[in-house]
C-alpha cells in the first residue's frame, strides 16, 4: 500500500526529529506527524491544480493573442487542442477536485511564475509538439499528454518542486511517491468519467492509517531502548555509537513493525525498511540493515515475540 510507505518515512523523520529535542513530548511531535500525513493530500491536489493551471494559461494566451489590434492569421485561428485537451477538462471540473481545492485552500496563487515557466517548457517539448501537429487525437492521445506532462515535465522541475517545499517542509520526502500516485490516477481515467464520477485516489484511509502511524511511532519510541539492546546483539564488530543515527532508527522502526502488526508480512516490513534506507542511509547502509533484521526475526520468532495472523502469515 503507496501510503504505508509515506507513514513509515514520516515515522522515521519525526522520530529522528524526536530524538533531537530536548523537552519535546511523544504528543507533540505526534500532532505534528498527523498533520504531516493529512498534508501528503494536499500536495496530490495541488499537481493536478498544476495541471489545470497550464492549460487556462495556454487559454489566456490564446485569447490575449486573438484580442491584438493587429491580430495576425494565426492569432486569429490558434490551434486550440491543447486548451480543449478532454482529460485536463475532466479534472478541471469534476466535483470532487473543485471541492477539495476550495475545502482546503488548495492555490497556486503565489506560483503562476512557475505556471509560466512550465507552460515555456511545455510548449517546446518534443512531445507536446508531436500531440500538437498530429493530423487526428484520440482521447488516449490526449490522456498520453498528460501523463507525458507529469513524468517528463512536472517531475523533473526544481522550481515547482521548491515551490511546494516552501509551502510545506514535508513535502519535499512526498514529491516522487505522490507524483506517482497522480500518475496512476491519469492513467486510470476514461472518457466516460462526468463531473460527478469519483476517480481521485484516497492517499490514506484515515482512520486505518493515523491508527497504523500512531501505534508504530509509539511502540518505535517506547521500545527503543530494548530494541537497540536487541540490535547489538548483532553487530558485534560494530560499536553501537559507530552505526548511523538513521540505520539505528529504521531498525528500530522496523522491529517495532514486525512484533505488533501481526497482519503485515515480515518480508513486506523487511523489504520497505530496506527500500526507505536506500534513500536516507549511506550506500551500504540496506545491505546491513537487511543482515541485522534477518538475524532479528531469528531471535524474536524464538522469543514468540513475531505472531502473524491473516495475511501476515504470507511469506
Amino acid at each position: 500500500m503507496t501510503s504505508r510507505r509515506l507513514i513509515r518515512i514520516k515515522v522515521l523523520q519525526l522520530l529522528y526529529s524526536y530524538t533531537k529535542k530536548e523537552g519535546v513530548t511523544i504528543t507533540e511531535v505526534e500532532r505534528d506527524l498527523f498533520k504531516s500525513i493529512t498534508k501528503s493530500t494536499d500536495l496530490y491536489y495541488h499537481v493536478f491544480l498544476l495541471i489545470t493551471e497550464i492549460q487556462r494559461h495556454a487559454f489566456l494566451k490564446i485569447d490575449a493573442a486573438r484580442n491584438r489590434k493587429l491580430a495576425s492569421h494565426k492569432d486569429l485561428n490558434p490551434n486550440t487542442r491543447f486548451i480543449d485537451n478532454p482529460v485536463i477538462n475532466q479534472i478541471a471540473e469534476n466535483r470532487k477536485f473543485k471541492t477539495y481545492v476550495s475545502t482546503n485552500l488548495v492555490s497556486l496563487n503565489e506560483c503562476q511564475d512557475v505556471v509560466v515557466s512550465l507552460h515555456n517548457k511545455l510548449v517546446e517539448t518534443d512531445f507536446f509538439n508531436l500531440y500538437m501537429n498530429k493530423p487526428t487525437v484520440t482521447y488516449d492521445d490526449h490522456k498520453q499528454l498528460v501523463l507525458d506532462m507529469i513524468s517528463e515535465l512536472i517531475a523533473v522541475d526544481e522550481d515547482f518542486e521548491q515551490a511546494m517545499e516552501e509551502k510545506n517542509i514535508f513535502w519535499n520526502d512526498d514529491f516522487e511517491l505522490v507524483l506517482s500516485i497522480v500518475y496512476k490516477t491519469v492513467k486510470n481515467m476514461k472518457e466516460n468519467y462526468s463531473e460527478n464520477t469519483v476517480f481521485f485516489i484516497s492517499l490514506y484511509n484515515e482512520d486505518e492509517d493515523l491508527d497504523f502511524a500512531k501505534t508504530l511511532f509509539r511502540k518505535s519510541i517506547l521500545d527503543m531502548k530494548e530494541n537497540m539492546e536487541i540490535i547489538d546483539q548483532f553487530t558485534a564488530n560494530w560499536e553501537l555509537d559507530r552505526i548511523s543515527e538513521m540505520d539505528k532508527l529504521i531498525m528500530d522502526i522496523a522491529i517495532a513493525e514486525l512484533k505488533y502488526f501481526p497482519s503485515i508480512p515480515v518480508k513486506v516490513t523487511l523489504d520497505e525498511f530496506i527500500e526507505i534506507s536506500k534513500n536516507y542511509c549511506s550506500p551500504k547502509s540496506s545491505s546491513f540493515i537487511n543482515g541485522v533484521l534477518d538475524k532479528v526475526v531469528i531471535l524474536l520468532k524464538e522469543k514468540n515475540q513475531i505472531k502473524k495472523i491473516g495475511r501476515g502469515l504470507m511469506e
